[in-house]
């Protein structure tokens, strides 16, 4: 099993280059903020059920409610600054990188798959600089 700094980092990663920003924020808002699902929901016009999910998913990495806030906490503000890749346009979904037309419903596999470097290169720089940080703090 993978790492849960990374595991996190990587879901985050694909969220954000994929431009699913409210995934994000209802991520933080729901284990960082702690608001509830409904309040989040309603803000965003999602359901709580998909807000919890998306929570359920960082949960399960980290294996621990404590673990997954933390991580959340640290790796939030990195995420923000990352540049989607996806593009909307008069409800068609275009790839910035390859120029490819994709569906709503395979962008994040198109990432995780055509762009897979990128991803990779994304999430180590981010989980290496919580770590330098996290010892930095220690010392």
């Amino acid at each position: 099993m993978d790492d849960p700094l990374v595991a996190i980092t990587r879901y985050l990663v694909i969220k954000k280059l994929a431009g699913d920003v409210i995934a994000i924020m209802a991520v933080k808002e729901y284990l960082v903020d702690g608001l509830s699902p409904s309040t989040i929901g309603h803000k965003y016009n999602i359901s709580k059920f998909r807000v919890r999910g998306y929570a359920q998913r960082i949960m399960d990495k980290a294996r621990n409610h404590l673990v997954a806030q933390s991580i959340v906490k640290a790796i939030f503000p990195y995420i923000l600054n990352i540049e989607p890749i996806v593009l909307k346009v008069r409800g068609r979904y275009i790839c910035l990188k390859c120029d490819q037309q994709l569906t709503k419903a395979r962008i994040e596999h198109h990432i995780r798959k055509k762009h897979k470097e990128l991803v990779d290169q994304l999430v180590t720089q981010i989980a290496e600089s919580v770590k330098r940080r996290r010892s930095e703090s220690i010392v």
